[in-house]
């Protein structure tokens, strides 16, 4: 018998030190000597640098240490390194506005401020490029010297034959999609603390959603060995992707900290997180949709152009996790993916929460609704005629298991009043919805996919888990708590979660793409059934009974049939202190690629279990003004097994928000000189609450998941639907189709005029 821990909504384990202060973020952290260190950043888009004079700036009082491109390794950097083509500070040149120039470590903030101030650079201005068909026109600036143009990396993918279906096709629709700049929006900014040892050894202190690869990029650009660095998380204040990729102030401020001999911390302004923290990609999407007549998806078509920014993150990773999701969806058997980058005079992207499934779901699912229209058919059946199904293998090689898409696409119609409101013209209201799916379990990107934890139980009662699942605010460990406490019968409140240390958890690949719940989880799962095994074994030999026999829950061990509960504290402190056998167990999950698996024909292989889910939304809009209010929002999504409701419900809450964001709000703008104009919460408007309308999240359970006890990840799904469900809305309330987000206002307003001049 075990605890009914799973499935319940339980309070997390790390709330009461977030809402108390106890909570100790990089920014809280104090140690003797620590110095404040500060980056100059170019001013300029695109410039050569001709020339820095650092002497005022080392001559000023406080200041401790200024550096340049001279005084760090030459490495470049990239997330792939074979696409390196970043230095630590800026050499010659400077691609976009907030590029690394120089630094500096002072006794204090003031201080380091002035140096800056005190450090002269002369720039010769270089063509600014921030568009990519101006990128991409032959003879264009090349804004990376040496390369052979500003296209800088593509990819096809091809499955079956989709010139000879779109040729048998009855309807075939096509349009152009365009998504821009966003940024992340953390509470918490980016920022880290570096500190090397009398044993040349470097411990960063930071928030890192990947430490052990954050740690192995650390080692690659500073030029030392890996075991010479330690990265210790903090408590994270969100991610959202922002973090995944090592950011340079980790080499800086560790550069810093060697010519120092003391510590240094860089922490962001806010207007650098705007400006320098990375953004999600813009994609400009060329797409083209067939089918017959009743109703079946034949073909879909699509190139993707990708801003890459200044410099490569974690673009191809994007685009190639966009094709598969686009291969996957309706699984159509005639499947054309032509995705390209291109370097601008812009800040470069990186993972961004839903990883470039947002800005291709937004095209697919509106264009769906464009096909039903062009057909007289409703958007939610021909939907109901392409849907996927359990246990089946896409076109793309992707292999379906768990699939409740059928029924959260109901559940969302029934839910906001289809039937009864879509299409019915009612004034200036409209309903709309979209279907996404995505990875439930992060992927085999790396060539491999694998976790492990460690629990150990102490003669007092307690139970330590050590895991790698990294918590950025989406209550990570209280997830893996409660499978540990599940599967070993014990309470939720006796379990101690340990993480956040390279030289204490496990390697792993960090919290990415959904995977903590799927891959930790599975980890911790077999570390708690490993450690139960002991368990059994040593309260067997101190009751004086048969293996078989002994139950544990509730942190209670007793014999089947016996009304006598025992301490859990009593069995561990005898068979550790009596016995001198500790307790303890060890779990590893290890999702190998799949047998005869090849890129080009089956790539979409590389995603161990896939989460469906349906978003639907009711819409006002002002034909005055344009401004759209969303008024209900009803998310249906596929969780497995929910391990803990409340989570999850908030999970797909904050998606919703999210996307609300995306869908009608957020943009970056640069003006004609590349520089960021909206860099403060003041001009760059994310939800409040009083945009976030009424919203219902359903957990759709479903079973064919290999996922600890059923689950798969919920985390980055529920934006995906969001942005194309509102197009299509807007679309029923005012018969005006928008290819452009944000969908603003300026945009509905416009389209607004062009219908009447057509009509007219």
């Amino acid at each position: 018998m075990k605890t009914c821990i799973v499935r319940k909504g339980l309070p997390r384990i790390d709330a009461i030190p977030k809402v108390s202060g106890e909570a100790q973020y990089t920014v809280d952290l104090k140690m003797p000597g620590l110095l404040v260190g500060k980056i100059l950043r170019s001013p300029h888009a695109h410039a050569r640098i001709k020339s820095i004079d650092t002497s005022a700036a080392k001559a000023l009082d406080g200041v401790l240490a200024v550096i340049t491109a001279e005084d760090v390794p030459e490495n470049l950097f990239a997330f792939y390194q074979w696409q390196a083509d970043k230095h630590i500070l800026c050499t010659d040149r400077v691609r976009y506005v907030g590029d690394e120039v120089a630094a500096v470590a002072a006794m204090d903030d003031d201080t380091a401020e002035a140096a800056l101030d005190l450090i002269k650079v002369e720039y010769e201005a270089l063509p600014v490029i921030l568009d990519i068909d101006e990128a991409m026109k032959p003879g264009a600036q090349l804004i990376h010297e040496g390369k052979e143009s500003n296209s800088t990396w593509s990819v096809d993918r091809l499955f079956g034959d989709p010139d000879k279906a779109l040729a048998e096709c009855d309807y075939v629709v096509e349009g152009t999609y365009v998504t821009h700049q966003l940024a992340h929006c953390c509470l918490e900014v980016s920022n880290c603390i570096a500190k090397w040892d009398k044993r040349d050894k470097l411990t960063i202190w930071t928030n890192a959603q990947a430490p052990h690869t954050q740690r192995q990029e650390v080692a690659r650009v500073l030029g030392i060995p890996r075991r010479n660095v330690r990265i210790i998380n903090s408590t994270m204040g969100g991610g959202f992707g922002s973090k995944l990729v090592m950011d340079m102030k980790l080499p800086i401020a560790s550069v810093l900290s060697r010519l120092t001999g003391r510590p240094v911390r860089i922490v962001n302004t806010r207007s650098e997180e705007f400006t320098t923290a990375k953004t999600r990609y813009p994609y400009t999407l060329h797409l083209k949709t067939g089918a017959t007549k009743d109703g079946k998806i034949l073909v879909r078509d699509l190139t993707l152009i990708g801003d890459n920014g200044a410099y490569h993150d974690k673009g191809p990773a994007t685009i190639n996790f966009s094709s598969m999701m686009f291969g996957t969806l309706y699984n159509v058997p005639n499947i054309r993916f032509h995705g390209e980058l291109v370097y601008t005079n812009k800040a470069m992207g990186t993972a961004f929460r839903g990883f470039g499934n947002p800005q291709v779901t937004f095209a697919t699912e509106s264009q769906i609704d464009e096909l039903a229209e062009k057909m007289g058919m409703d958007p939610l059946e021909l939907r109901r005629r392409n849907v996927n199904h359990p246990d089946e293998t896409a076109a793309c090689g992707a292999e379906v298991c768990g699939c409740a898409m059928s029924e959260c696409m109901e559940l969302a119609a029934k839910e906001i009043g289809w039937e009864e409101k879509r299409g019915k013209g009612a004034p200036l209201r409209g309903v709309g919805l979209a279907n996404m799916v995505h990875t439930g379990g992060g992927g085999r990107f790396y060539g491999f996919n694998s976790a492990e934890a460690i629990i150990k139980l102490s003669d007092e009662g307690t139970v330590t888990l050590i895991t790698s699942a990294l918590d950025m605010g989406q209550g990570a460990h209280t997830a893996m708590a409660q499978i540990a406490a599940e599967e070993l019968g014990v309470r939720l409140e006796d379990i101690n979660v340990l993480s956040h240390d390279t030289e204490l958890t496990p390697y792993d690949l960090g919290s990415w793409g959904s995977r903590a719940t799927f891959m930790n989880g599975n980890a911790v799962l077999a570390a708690a059934e490993d450690a139960r095994q002991s368990l059994v074994e040593a309260a067997a030999e101190m009751l004086e009974a048969d293996p078989a026999d002994i139950l544990v829950e509730e942190s209670k061990v007793w014999v089947k049939g016996s009304h006598e509960k025992h301490d859990l504290s009593e069995v561990v402190d005898h068979t550790v202190n009596e016995h001198g056998e500790p307790i303890s167990g060890i779990g590893r999950f290890v999702d190998h690629l799949p047998e005869g698996y090849t890129i080009p024909t089956a790539f979409a292989k590389n995603i161990p279990c896939f989460s469906f889910g349906t978003q639907a939304v009711e819409v006002e809009v002002d034909p005055e003004t344009g401004q759209v209010n969303v008024l209900r929002v009803v998310a249906a999504h596929e969780t497995g097994t929910t391990i803990n409701q409340t989570m999850a419900e908030g999970q797909l809450e904050g998606s919703m928000a999210q996307g609300i964001g995306f869908a009608l709000m957020e943009r970056l703008v640069h003006d004609d000189e590349g520089r960021i104009v909206n860099d403060r919460f003041l001009d760059y408007k994310i939800p409040n609450i009083g945009d976030v309308p009424e919203m219902k999240a359903y957990c759709v359970e479903s079973v064919g998941t290999r996922g600890p006890f059923g689950a798969k990840g919920i985390g980055e799904p529920g934006l995906v639907p969001t942005a194309p469900a509102i197009a299509n809305a807007i679309y029923d309330a005012i018969g005006v189709r928008l290819h452009e987000v944000p969908m603003t206002r300026e945009q509905i307003i416009k389209a607004l005029k062009e219908k009447r001049a057509s009509e007219t």
